[in-house]
């Protein structure tokens, strides 16, 4: 299972890579992207550090009708937009962490509007902000159980009938790999 997360914004005001590096630095990670464009429309998927873990996850890079044709519901909020942005990982905390991170600057740097396709759902920059420690807190956990794959997966039946949140749907889909 892929998860999506799409920017929309004008070309004009994309950061640099340097620059982009800079504001996440600046809220106190240890970020950087590991390619070597300072350009990052020129990449087809980026590399990352975060907090010492590496990750890569895939970029497209779109006009915004190409998104909207299939999101109505994103449509009303868009203005003067030329350019969609959508990052797409899967079960890696290190990767949610840093489009997260990526998604502030973004916001901070070039007033880009920020969804989640998957539950249409529109992310604030403190939205972003609050869900980092989340990813890397899961990350950590992830990092110290390494549970054999013998071990076999645990019952969540009590819980088949509540409604599944971002982070619990997110959850489930790191315990199957």
């Amino acid at each position: 299972m892929s998860m999506t997360q799409t920017a929309f914004l004008r070309k004009a005001d994309i950061p640099t890579k340097t620059e982009i590096e800079e504001l996440i630095q600046g809220l106190g990670y240890d970020f950087r992207i590991l390619d070597d464009s300072e350009t990052i429309t020129k990449l087809e998927g980026l590399s990352c550090s975060i907090n010492g873990h590496e990750t890569f996850f895939e970029t497209y890079f779109d006009p915004p009708t190409e998104i909207t044709n299939d999101c109505d519901w994103i449509k009303p909020d868009l203005t003067n937009q030329d350019l969609a942005i959508s990052f797409v990982w899967g079960a890696d905390f290190a990767a949610g962490a840093c489009i997260g991170l990526i998604s502030i600057a973004l916001i901070d740097k070039a007033q880009a509007l920020i969804y989640y396709l998957d539950d249409e759902m529109k992310y604030s920059r403190e939205m972003l902000v609050a869900d980092t420690p989340q990813f890397l807190g899961e990350l950590e956990k992830q990092k110290k159980k390494r549970i054999p794959s013998s071990t076999g997966p645990t019952s969540t039946k009590k819980y088949e009938n509540k409604k599944k949140s971002f982070w619990d749907k997110l959850k489930v889909l790191f315990k199957q790999k």
